[in-house]
């Protein structure tokens, strides 16, 4: 295995954050990298550039050798706000209830909440995501932000100020920057009164009414969004935490954070940068849970390793770039692997940014060698899904073959459900009815004689060019016939490399068409 090469030998982006981390605070003990979510749906692909920009700033601090922590942060404190499709019309009772006190429909979590948080992490434990999981009801319980809400409280008018100055309906003055959860109903469905100090007294639309010392009671208030976010800020010294565009707009939710962390709270708030939207290939408008169109990293597991949905986050975060599963997945699998030969130094042209994107990528420090995703495409259809078979056929053609059961298994299952139709194939156990003219018979004869059990594809595929143009016979009329005989299509994958992958009499057989 080659040395080892340094992992920040080029600069990337991650690395340009985590250099402003330390910069910032360069005697700071741990840094933490903060994201979070209310699990109260699916996390689709374009949510989850958020979990994997801070992941891969998280990875650039600690390959800088300082000590680093990623901390995600369960918004499951946050009321349920509505029924969504698929889910039954009498969970409408439950609005108004944190998301964890809400019942799981689908009867297989504790919670509503649980039954989200258990899919992402699925999710970062398969691409190699370690953080360190905060929940806020029981951060909330534990009083951890009672005297945030007091703060809160006590600046409510400085709070109410800042949000009226991006807003055009101004808020009420007796407006409160916290909810409170009825102690009878469980629910949000309060109007507050802050009474100064601990002390709050509410009346909920169950009847309730009651008087409460939230230092006595801390499950009971919680900040709104827009508060409690910078005062997580606060009290966990965040360092780094990326937004998507939709927060990082004029008067949105991280101006108005900012404003709150520092005149409220008195804290600097974190680096902040935007990151671009992500689209499915075709579309112009970002991917969306309300919209059906989002494709979730459970998905792209289907055909794309863990390692490889890591490297498709690595471009710069200001840029939008699309979510693919047509054949533009056979370029990524490429890069990915040009990038993975750059960081092992075992391409040709070493590509130090491409090799940096791997080392951000990567989940293993040792090299496997892969045949690449367009051969097993190939093979695994001419094995007929079979993966045994299939590594017999990568063995016999000089591909690399012995770790190749998890590409194979993608390959199949891209094939099955996404690959466009010139990529499909089946292999004709009979031989179809083609009419073959005399002067292309000859030429599938001659390529019939090249073949053996050592037959190299590429070297095939010259010969086939070679003897067509002496012949003086297009080259696509040698094609579609080819192709004709095996495949019963006129178009099909690299013919040489595919004739070496099959069996040699077969092949040859085939070529002069004897059954």
């Amino acid at each position: 295995m080659p040395e080892k090469p340094d992992e920040t030998e080029v600069a990337h982006w991650a690395d340009k954050f985590a250099d402003e981390v330390i910069t910032r605070k360069p005697d700071k003990k741990e840094y933490v990298v903060e994201s979070g979510v209310t699990p109260s749906g699916v996390v689709h692909a374009g949510n989850f550039r958020e979990i994997m920009t801070q992941d891969l700033v998280f990875k650039a601090l600690k390959d800088k050798g300082v000590k680093a922590r990623y901390q995600y942060f369960w918004d499951d404190y946050d009321r349920f706000r509505k029924v969504p499709a698929g889910v039954p019309n009498e969970w409408n009772d439950y609005i108004g209830l944190p998301v964890t006190k809400t019942p799981d429909p689908w009867k297989c979590h504790d919670s509503y909440a649980d039954h989200f948080k258990s899919l992402v992490k699925n999710e970062m434990k398969a691409l190699g995501i370690n953080v360190t999981f905060k929940s806020a009801e029981e951060e909330y319980k534990k009083g951890t932000f009672t005297e945030l809400v007091k703060k809160a409280l006590e600046g409510a008018e400085k709070i109410r100020e800042i949000h009226n100055k991006f807003r055009k309906d101004e808020l009420e003055k007796d407006w409160l920057p916290v909810r409170v959860y009825c102690e009878k109903c469980g629910k949000d469905t309060t109007t507050a009164k802050y009474l100064g100090g601990y002390e709050l007294e509410y009346a909920c639309e169950c009847g309730e009414k009651a008087r409460i010392d939230f230092k006595k009671k801390p499950a009971l208030v919680k900040m709104l969004w827009r508060v409690d976010w910078p005062a997580r800020w606060a009290n966990y010294d965040v360092d780094f935490e990326s937004s998507g565009k939709e927060h990082q707009a004029s008067g949105g939710s991280v101006d108005t954070a900012d404003l709150v962390c520092r005149d409220v709270f008195n804290h600097e708030p974190p680096i902040e940068p935007m990151y671009e939207f992500i689209y499915f290939k075709g579309q112009t408008e970002k991917l969306s849970k309300s919209k059906g169109n989002a494709p979730t990293i459970t998905d792209l597991m289907e055909v794309y390793e863990p390692e490889v949905i890591r490297y498709l986050y690595t471009p710069k975060i200001n840029k939008s770039f699309d979510v693919t599963f047509d054949a533009d997945l056979l370029n990524i699998y490429n890069y990915f692997d040009e990038a993975k030969k750059s960081y092992y130094g075992k391409s040709e042209k070493k590509d130090n940014a491409e090799a940096r994107k791997y080392a951000l990528s990567k989940l293993s420090d040792k090299y496997v060698d892969l045949p690449q995703f367009s051969v097993c495409v190939n093979v695994i259809q001419i094995a007929l899904g079979d993966a045994k078979h299939a590594k017999e056929i990568l063995k016999k053609t000089g591909h690399a073959f012995k770790d190749a059961d998890e590409r194979l298994r993608l390959a199949w299952a891209w094939v099955q459900k996404y690959a466009p139709e010139q990529y499909r194939f089946i292999v004709q156990e009979k031989m179809p009815d083609v009419k073959v003219k005399k002067e292309i018979a000859d030429v599938l004869s001659l390529i019939a004689d090249q073949l053996n059990e050592n037959t190299d594809g590429d070297n095939l595929q010259q010969f086939i060019f070679n003897t067509s143009k002496e012949k003086g016979v297009p080259m696509k009329d040698v094609f579609a016939a080819a192709y004709l005989l095996f495949l019963n299509k006129e178009r099909g994958p690299k013919l040489g490399p595919f004739l070496a992958s099959l069996d040699a009499k077969f092949a040859a057989n085939r070529l002069k068409m004897i059954e």
